[in-house]
């Protein structure tokens, strides 16, 4: 098991957001994060939390694991046991991260249990994505617009589009997601 590596890792973040040419004015839209947050985060003057982290990696286009450990990992078999599951209780939800360690995509199960809705910040990625329903009805603003999706409805959102989703019905949602990095 690969160790965390937590030293450097706003320089590695600020070094990666330059290299893709974006600026904290880019990512405070991208996040929802303050410049401040993200500033001191760069400059290592404050401690990200795992979800902060996370918006931050996927405004970016990068993997979390692989921007918290020093090497980084290709596989053409993915075990269950392997997959990273991320749990995110205040949305009811969890996302299965099925990422072969390849740079041009990556893909999620993402499942949303019923209960309390609480709508996250609005998303926006510097890579396209699309989502297909397996199970359930998933609820989806893009564009300032509110969908409702049903098994086998698919979305595609093109890289820096405005989006959030969520369940309200009674009923788990289960979701397939790819994200193109390149």
């Amino acid at each position: 098991m690969k160790e965390l590596d937590l030293s450097g890792i706003g320089e590695k973040i600020s070094k990666i957001r330059k290299e893709k040419g974006l600026t904290l004015k880019d990512m405070v839209e991208y996040t929802g994060l303050s410049a401040g947050y993200l500033s001191n985060l760069e400059t290592g003057k404050t401690s990200p939390t795992l979800e902060n982290l996370h918006m931050v990696t996927s405004s970016l286009g990068i993997d979390l694991i692989e921007l918290l450990t020093s090497e980084g990992r290709k596989k053409q078999v993915l075990r269950a046991e392997e997959v990273r599951i991320h749990r995110y209780e205040d949305y009811n939800m969890e996302v299965r991260l099925i990422d072969f360690g390849y740079d041009a995509q990556i893909y999620e199960v993402l499942t949303i249990w019923p209960g309390e809705i609480r709508l996250g910040p609005l998303s926006r990625h510097l890579y396209l994505e699309t989502c297909t329903v397996l199970e359930g009805e998933l609820s989806l603003e893009l564009e300032e617009k509110i969908y409702k999706l049903h098994k086998f409805d698919s979305v595609y959102i093109p890289e820096k589009t405005a989006h959030r989703i969520w369940n309200d019905s009674d009923e788990k949602v289960v979701t397939y997601w790819v994200y193109q990095k390149k």
